[in-house]
């Protein structure tokens, strides 16, 4: 056990935007767990030369199994979407966070009755992709949500680094 050091964490963040309206149909949160693979690739980054990851994907989960697995392709993505790839993480720092609040991720949904259950952040752009880094994923709390076909879902995701208070 650490005595005395740093601690990561974030919250994924995500409005579901009804087709036509844009009333809001949904809003979730989900404090995110940092993954073992996320944790290597910063101390790898940090400490052993490792090549930066630039830019991260935001994804969207169908299930909660982003708690049971570092590997992107051990989850259930929610894929139904009309955006030809993951969308970009336009991250801007500011004291001891990053956050794409100020440019969220955007889900077009395709399908009616498309489950999502939370949200995470990775290496590849590609939809579906079972090859890359999962830097940190959570579900959302609440439950499973649902989105319609032109339901909009729009995500954010703020990490924070901190001393660990000890």
């Amino acid at each position: 056990m650490i005595q005395d050091g740093f601690k990561l964490g974030g919250v994924f963040r995500a409005n579901c935007y009804a087709k036509g309206t844009r009333e809001l149909k949904w809003a979730a949160t989900a404090h995110n767990v940092v993954m073992a693979t996320g944790i290597a690739k910063c101390l790898d980054v940090l400490f052993a030369g490792d090549t930066q990851v630039n830019p991260w994907y935001m994804g969207l989960l169908a299930s909660t199994d982003v708690l049971t697995t570092d590997r992107l392709g051990d989850i259930s993505e929610a894929t139904e979407y009309a955006e030809v790839t993951r969308p970009i993480f336009v991250d801007a720092r500011s004291g001891l966070s990053v956050t794409n609040s100020g440019n969220a991720s955007t889900f077009t949904i395709d399908k009616n009755a498309t489950t999502v259950e939370g949200a995470f952040l990775c290496s590849s752009n590609s939809i579906g992709d079972t090859v890359g880094w999962i830097l940190a994923g959570a579900p959302f709390t609440g439950g499973v949500k649902v989105g319609d076909s032109g339901d909009v879902v729009v995500v954010t995701y703020t990490m924070t680094g901190a001393d660990d208070g000890v």
